[in-house]
């Protein structure tokens, strides 16, 4: 029982809830863009959002990545308004985790 009090009490000092923390991401194609200012316009909208961490957006690959804080979800609504509000046409997205 103290071998496992111990194990426990290491796990949490050394940073065991922070290893096993995931943030959740939404990549969605947008349509539209032609530049490195539409791109800095569609991260700058997403960026505001409440629980972004980081927006990544890809004018090769024509998608934004919206990567949450820890704990957070996204709200697809809420992408798709930023980028339509940029200007430019949001189209399929995509959910998954990544781990911290």
């Amino acid at each position: 029982m103290r071998k496992a009090l111990l194990l426990l009490a290491g796990w949490l000092v050394f940073g065991g809830p922070a290893l096993a923390a995931s943030q959740e991401v939404l990549e969605i194609d947008i349509s539209g863009m032609t530049c490195a200012f539409c791109v800095y316009g569609v991260e700058k909208n997403l960026g505001k959002l409440p629980g972004v961490d980081t927006a990544e957006v890809s004018l090769e690959a024509n998608k934004a990545r919206v990567i949450m804080e820890p704990g957070e979800s996204a709200d697809e609504d809420s992408v798709r308004e930023a980028i339509l509000d940029a200007g430019f046409t949001p189209g399929e997205a995509r959910r998954y985790t990544q781990d911290t």
